[in-house]
């Protein structure tokens, strides 16, 4: 059959689906289903793809069926149920796509985005067509290069950052593969989001806000289930409205590919080695992993915002904080989460000997330390003030008063550690070790890391619970709770975590610097503290010496976070030695000027050479250039 052929019948079967839609339409409204992205739409036939798709309205459950739903405009395959996100383009480099697509939304100017070629031909290209209510357009594009791309559209005229509510639902996902390779065992992920506006750094001041993958809000996201010894393969799309520093627990993934929907670029020879991705709106990523431990894991931004619980369609649970201290005393991690989580199963392989449950053998720990989790002086219930102390002496200091961070807990690359938690607070908590390849069990995601029967407990009031693993990298991460995480890492409840090798930490020019977010809201919306203080100890740094600055963005809504260095006016320069603890290449090295994006969760080791003595500024700075904070460094 000829292109013109296909386009005919493409036409008449679109059309008269859509009558058939329309006569049986308003009687009983149709059902989303979350779209897993591992079914091609269309009918491939050798080099080209036939598909016929519309937009309709449908209502969507992203909370699960039972739970309250929404009516809005989703993409659709004709003859197949609508979904979110929508029919899924996937073919061969070199492919020519001949689409027919309907706006079937009452009422609406449809505008989409996406369909065609890539790479775009020409600074003038436009990308976008426009249909009326019942228009049809047929659409012939080639896919050449290969890549993770998207389709999109409006029925407002918004732009990609700038939908909001229903209109954020229509994304679908286009990948090209390589031409006369096998298609890839991978899973497609795309972050979606449902919210009364477009959000500001903090998002407090809106009601509604839902983050979903793939069309569904956790628990009900799709489990990722491998096998120990798989090579995971990744494409995240984010076609929300917003940044998401996306987090994998206890594991390393490389970024092989970064795009923007247009252009898909492979990234370095092997790709860059991280545990967290600051994903701005639009991004794509394809990124590859060893599955090497079994248990549970998660994948999930790094905005407490964007990952707690919230009430049906995202809006907000009216709990006090009596009430929530109680919730969490009985339940687990897995109920108190939502949006924006990703769960990950890997399970033995069928030729693995030691049975599932079985109990991992640790070493001898070579240090043994006490971590108490307690009070400071000042705290209230509404503005809680928490310490961490640090112990391996057995005789415990004097509370601190009013607002702190944890200390840095310096750790020996290849010695295996003792962590004995102990919780001296009135509430539940738990602590993850952000950023480190250890046993699942031990990761800090109470009533979900490990494996069944054998999952980790919530540390209760006067409990505790001991932690041991052995660092296998020397490298900057983070510990911090991942209980209420907005509440407790605000009061304090999160520390450098700093792993060197066995006599190679020098602390006159090795630096923790940690950002973090103050206890009151109000003071939030205008500051960071750095090392737990709105007025901090100013750094000593020697003239001519290389100083390690280990930097640390644990803030709860600061993912567009910048730190410059300067004196007086003037930048100064630094060397990027690593990103998420892991070493960059000598090649990506190289001195540049100091002005660093930090994002949540992210940690970034620089060298700073001070050539002259005085005094230098680190400054945090927001999104929008606002000052947050500053940081001392006097160079003698």
């Amino acid at each position: 059959m000829n292109r013109h052929a296909v386009v005919s019948c493409l036409v008449m079967s679109l059309t008269s689906a859509s009558v058939a839609h329309a006569q049986a339409g308003g009687a009983v409204r149709e059902r989303v289903r979350g779209n897993d992205n591992r079914a091609r739409a269309g009918v491939l036939s050798g080099s080209t793809l036939a598909l016929r798709m519309e937009a309709r309205l449908a209502e969507w459950h992203p909370d699960g069926d039972d739970r309250p739903g929404v009516l809005v405009p989703v993409f659709a395959e004709i003859g197949r149920q609508a979904s979110i996100p929508g029919p899924l383009i996937r073919v061969p480099a070199g492919t020519q796509v001949i689409t027919v697509v309907r706006n079937a939304v009452p009422n609406t100017v449809l505008t989409i985005h996406g369909l065609h070629s890539r790479p775009v031909v020409g600074a003038a290209f436009n990308d976008s067509i426009q249909l009326n209510y019942a228009q049809i357009q047929t659409l012939r594009f080639k896919l050449d290069r290969p890549g993770t791309y998207y389709y999109w559209a409006t029925t407002t005229g918004a732009a990609f950052k700038d939908r909001v509510r229903e209109d954020g639902q229509l994304t679908g996902v286009i990948v090209v593969d390589e031409a006369g390779e096998r298609q890839p065992k991978d899973r497609i992920m795309v972050i979606g989001e449902y919210a009364d506006s477009v959000g500001t750094e903090l998002n407090r001041h809106r009601l509604r806000q839902l983050f979903v993958i793939n069309g569904r809000s956790w628990p009900q996201t799709d489990r990722l289930i491998y096998e120990r010894g798989d090579t995971v393969r990744w494409r995240v799309i984010n076609a929300s409205p917003e940044v998401h520093p996306m987090h994998l627990h206890g594991f390393y993934f490389r970024v092989r590919r970064r795009g923007d929907g247009k252009a898909d670029t492979v990234y370095g020879a092997r790709g860059d080695l991280v545990n967290t991705e600051r994903m701005v709106p639009g991004a794509t990523i394809y990124a590859t992993w060893t599955a090497d431990r079994v248990g549970n894991w998660l994948f999930h931004c790094h905005i407490p915002e964007h990952f707690e619980a919230r009430g049906p369609l995202g809006y907000p649970i009216q709990l006090t904080v009596a009430q929530q201290q109680a919730a969490a005393q009985h339940a687990n991690m897995s109920a108190a989460m939502g949006g924006l989580v990703a769960g990950i199963e890997i399970k033995p392989a069928e030729d693995d000997t030691v049975p599932v449950g079985t109990a991992v053998s640790f070493p001898p720990p070579g240090r043994r330390i006490r971590m108490l989790m307690r009070p400071n002086v000042g705290t209230t219930p509404s503005r809680p003030f928490y310490g961490v102390v640090l112990d391996q002496s057995g005789i415990e200091p004097p509370a601190d008063v009013g607002q702190h961070v944890g200390p840095p807990l310096i750790l020996t690359k290849g010695e295996p550690v003792s962590i004995m938690v102990i919780n001296r607070l009135t509430e539940p908590t738990s602590v993850h070790w952000h950023g480190i390849e250890l046993e699942s069990y031990f990761d800090g995601v109470p009533g979900l890391s490990g494996m069944k029967p054998q999952l980790a407990p919530m540390i209760a009031p006067s409990d505790s619970f001991e932690v041991r693993f052995t660092p296998p990298r020397a490298g900057t991460f983070i510990y911090h709770t991942h209980v209420n995480e907005t509440r407790q890492q605000r009061a304090g409840l999160a520390g450098p975590l700093i792993v060197v090798d066995r006599g190679k930490f020098d602390p006159n020019k090795d630096f923790s610097v940690l950002v973090s977010s103050p206890a009151d809201s109000v003071d939030e919306e205008q500051a960071v503290l750095f090392n737990g203080s709105l007025q901090p100890t100013p750094l000593l740094l020697r003239r001519g010496v290389a100083s390690r600055l280990r930097l640390i963005n644990i803030t709860t809504g600061r993912p567009g976070l910048r730190l410059e260095l300067l004196q007086d006016s003037t930048y100064m320069t630094w060397r990027v030695l690593a990103k998420d603890g892991a070493d960059l290449p000598a090649d990506a090295r190289a001195p540049r000027l100091a002005r660093q994006p930090l994002s949540i969760g992210e940690t970034m080791d620089v060298e700073f050479s001070p050539s002259r003595p005085g005094d230098y500024r680190l400054e945090a700075r927001s999104t929008f250039g606002a000052l947050l904070g500053t940081l001392l460094i006097r160079v003698q």
